[in-house]
């Protein structure tokens, strides 16, 4: 097939989220939610005022582009200061501050949204800016220079991750003049201090770049083999104080860091013994992201003096070559395993939310009260989306726990005992089909009542479309009522479920796709293998082909998934690998029955085995 031409172009991006989002959110998640919406039409209509068009949006954060350098900046002042003046006001309940980053080059236009470097470096600018700051690429100080009113503070070259550049933090008032230092070993002996210290202002780290003349050792061609799952290696603490009880606490606190975070099914947490041999070889972390395959890395030191010790830790993004979280904790001998517990309830919370589940984890959490029942809860929707026998009793069995944990009629259970009925009726175990549905009406009607958020209504909405009144209009209805309340993964998921099921594959399609973005990691595979089925239906095969073939490698990778790209391969022309990509999928198990499971239709189904035939046959 013919590739579509990339459509490139030059133009000036806008970036801004909201700086300590998560607390905000943990202290009071509804006042939050009205201020952001609040905050978001004053944005938008400053965007319209200065020619800005928004084009990307994550939650707390907005990516928008500008015709020229002179409205973006216009606009970024015009914001700050409302939000100033916003936040002075008494009547202003969450008071809500910004980071804005600017900055001008070549991005690549796929569809509504822009890609490229020309973002990246927006968003590094946003990250490096200060609270209620404005910070801009030299390109954009060149162009506005001489046609703005504005101070401008040279901040130098910045190096983030692959990407350099020039720096300038534009002052609105003479106390945001500050000095950003560039001696990397100066920052390499401080950077615990001031990830604490930035965090505590509530910041974000910008990391520091390893030095160019550091090499990843090759001292062993063996990796670890990559999955869906996030991976995350406990580098072993430091030892920092003079007591011999720090050595024992050194390994007490990795086994149990390891252990804590292990309780979530939709991570890989690596073994002891590779965090040992991380630390044999005093690896840094473009070794541990290159030799393990490691996501994400936790790092910490142990001072002890007496009996009151002190432990600092970080957690690190090592795709995004970046600090994310970062805590102290001060602790006498006889509280050891109570802090033990908090620091890996800390770590594996702000995975789920941030490497794995997205923000609804947030609200989630506040539902179950504590860690150890939301990881109960999180884990049971992994069991639920193998849509298996198997998986069905394993998510049973979560639901009575939480019954026991909880109590049985407790409302906060009504949501997850709804789906373990349609999961029961969707893999043919349920003998009465009226009774199964009327319990899930009654549940879903209940969760409605009691609890009238997000996930309610997207619970109402496919009990709606599946049992109810089956009505295309009213079921929509009541997605967009979830929609309302919060754009999150399994709204996107609910929406596009009744949009195909109701005649617009198009557009179903893109409510998964917007799924696919929302959601930080997509463990098990499970809206890819929802979306690669529609681009077969729609004959956009380069799409599976892009969809798939950067997770060819992948350990746990889906057989349908290989079966697919076998097919658009072949279309492509290449016959012989898309050969070698079907047996490698009929190795892994793919049937008629698993691929009518993520079609979900059984003419497609056979038609998409009988166009495969000329390659391979699937009994």
């Amino acid at each position: 097939m013919v590739k579509e031409k990339i459509e490139r172009k030059i133009t000036v991006i806008f970036a801004t989220d909201v700086v300590g989002y998560s607390k905000h959110m943990e202290a009071d998640e509804s006042e939050t939610i009205h201020n952001l919406r609040e905050c978001e039409a004053i944005l938008t209509g400053l965007f319209e005022k200065h020619d800005g068009r928004l084009f990307n949006t994550g939650g707390d954060s907005f990516l928008a582009e500008f015709p020229s350098a002179v409205s973006a900046v216009e606009c970024a002042v015009d914001f700050q200061s409302v939000i100033k003046e916003r936040n002075a006001s008494a009547d202003t309940s969450v008071k809500l501050e910004f980071r804005i980053g600017i900055n001008s080059g070549d991005v690549v236009k796929e569809k509504d949204n822009l890609l490229g470097d020309g973002v990246n470096i927006a968003a590094r600018l946003e990250a490096l800016a200060q609270t209620n700051g404005i910070t801009v690429s030299k390109v954009i100080y060149d162009y506005v220079k001489g046609k703005t009113k504005y101070d401008f503070n040279d901040l130098g070259i910045q190096k983030v991750k692959q990407n350099e550049f020039h720096a300038f933090d534009l002052l609105l008032e003479p106390s945001q003049k500050r000095t950003i230092k560039r001696d990397r070993t100066f920052l390499k002996l401080l950077i615990s201090s001031i990830c604490v210290i930035l965090l505590a202002l509530g910041g974000y780290v910008v990391s520091v770049s390893q030095n160019a003349n550091e090499q990843v050792s090759n001292e062993t061609n063996s990796k670890a083999v990559v999955s869906s799952l996030p991976v995350i290696l406990v580098y072993p603490f430091d030892d920092l104080g003079a007591s011999a009880t720090t050595d024992d606490l050194s390994p007490a606190f990795t086994e149990s860091l390891i252990s804590s975070l292990s309780r979530y099914s939709r991570i890989s947490v690596l073994s002891s013994s590779t965090s040992m041999d991380a630390k044999a070889k005093e690896a840094k972390d473009p070794f541990i992201k290159e030799k393990y395959n490691a996501d994400y890395v936790v790092r910490g030191s142990i001072q002890t003096f007496s009996d009151q010790s002190r432990i600092q830790m970080q957690l690190s993004d090592l795709k995004l070559n970046k600090v994310v979280w970062t805590d102290k904790v001060d602790f006498s001998a006889n509280q050891i395993f109570e802090v033990q517990d908090s620091i890996g309830d800390k770590i594996l919370t702000h995975l789920q939310i941030n490497a794995v589940e997205g923000g609804e984890v947030k609200s989630w959490a506040a539902k179950y009260g504590t860690t150890e029942r939301l990881t109960l809860f999180l884990n049971s929707r992994k069991e639920w989306f193998k849509f298996t026998p198997d998986g069905y009793k394993n998510h049973t069995d979560i639901v009575h726990l939480l019954e026991d944990q909880m109590g049985a009629g407790n409302p906060a259970l009504y949501n997850v005992k709804a789906w373990n009925l349609f999961l029961k009726r969707a893999v043919g175990l349920a003998p009465d089909l009226e009774k199964n549905g009327a319990e899930i009406i009654r549940l879903a009607n209940l969760d409605i009542a009691e609890n009238q958020d997000v996930t309610a209504f997207n619970l109402r909405a496919l009990a709606e479309f599946r049992l109810g009144s089956k009505d295309c209009d009213l079921s929509k209805e009541y997605a967009q009522k979830a929609y309302d309340l919060g754009a999150t993964v399994d709204t996107f998921i609910v929406s596009g479920t009744i949009w195909v099921e109701c005649g617009d594959l198009k557009e179903g399609t893109k409510f998964f796709e917007n799924a696919l973005r929302l959601q930080p990691n997509d463990s098990g595979w499970n809206l890819t293998k929802r979306l690669i089925p529609m681009y077969y239906v729609q004959g956009e095969y380069e799409k599976i082909s892009d969809l798939v073939e950067p997770h060819i490698d992948a350990l746990d990778i889906a057989p349908e998934m290989l079966a697919f790209y076998a097919f658009s391969t072949n279309e492509a022309g290449d016959s012989e690998k898309a050969k070698e990509l079907l047996r490698r999928a009929k190795d892994l198990g793919v049937s008629k029955v698993s691929l009518e499971r993520v079609i979900r239709d059984t003419d497609k189904t056979i038609d998409f085995i009988s166009k495969l035939s000329d390659i391979g046959s699937i009994e």
